[in-house]
């Protein structure tokens, strides 16, 4: 099964058109941030449709940059119910010192106006 199977070709077409615009510093800080969560949440199916939802919000909030992804865990957190929202929560923490130790912004970078 495909974890993008569910995602409508506009948010694909979206999460692709932020991936060739972004530096390959937001590159490199997306998937760390991505793998980071994976490495807690489980790299199976469930695992891999959080990481989808958080694509999902991004781009729906109109972030430019995959990079944002650490800043967008908080929002699936309070959705979450049991052992799930805990692996939810325990990667929103790590991913959160892993934004801080880079200095990344704490405020997504977002289109205004699009």
């Amino acid at each position: 099964m495909d974890v993008f199977e569910n995602v409508d070709l506009e948010t694909k077409t979206l999460i692709v058109e932020r991936w060739k615009i972004m530096s390959e510093s937001d590159k490199t800080h997306f998937i760390n941030q991505a793998s980071l969560a994976l490495t807690v949440w489980g790299n199976d199916l469930e695992g891999k449709g959080l990481v989808i939802e958080i694509l999902k919000s991004m781009v729906s909030n109109g972030s430019t940059t995959l990079a944002d992804f650490g800043l967008y865990i908080s929002k699936i957190m309070n959705e979450k119910k049991g052992e799930r929202a805990k692996k939810v929560k325990r990667a929103s923490l790590i991913i959160e010192g892993y934004r801080l130790k880079h200095e990344l912004p704490s405020e997504p970078h977002r289109d205004i106006g699009l």
